[in-house]
């Protein structure tokens, strides 16, 4: 692959992660102010009701993650040199509480109703 095809995909993801980021924002403003507890039931914003919001913003968060995957899978080998260059107790303190945060709902117990 040549570094015109990288860049292409480097900008293309970029701009996909701006505009999923943007419209999963606007959804989630969306179903707390315009849809949110309070409101008439059936309530629609362009015809779509608070069912078919939560599940556009459920959508749009599962395409974030993949285009984050995606931009840290590409970035991968600089992300790497920048963690070997300034290997830091406060830097791999960090990395072990996001790791944490990453896995602690999937380690957690789980509860019945």
């Amino acid at each position: 692959m040549n570094d015109e095809t990288r860049t292409w995909i480097d900008r293309a993801v970029t701009l996909a992660m701006l505009w999923s980021g943007s419209l999963l924002a606007g959804s989630g403003l969306a179903l707390r102010f315009r849809l949110g507890p309070g409101e008439p039931h059936g309530t629609m914003i362009w015809g779509m009701t608070w069912q078919s919001w939560a599940l556009l913003h459920l959508c749009l968060g599962l395409t974030m993650i993949a285009l984050l995957s995606a931009h840290l899978w590409r970035h991968r080998r600089w992300i790497w040199a920048m963690l070997c260059r300034q290997a830091r107790p406060a830097l791999l303190l960090v990395l072990l509480i996001a790791l944490a945060l990453l896995l602690a709902p999937l380690l957690s117990p789980t509860a019945a109703p």
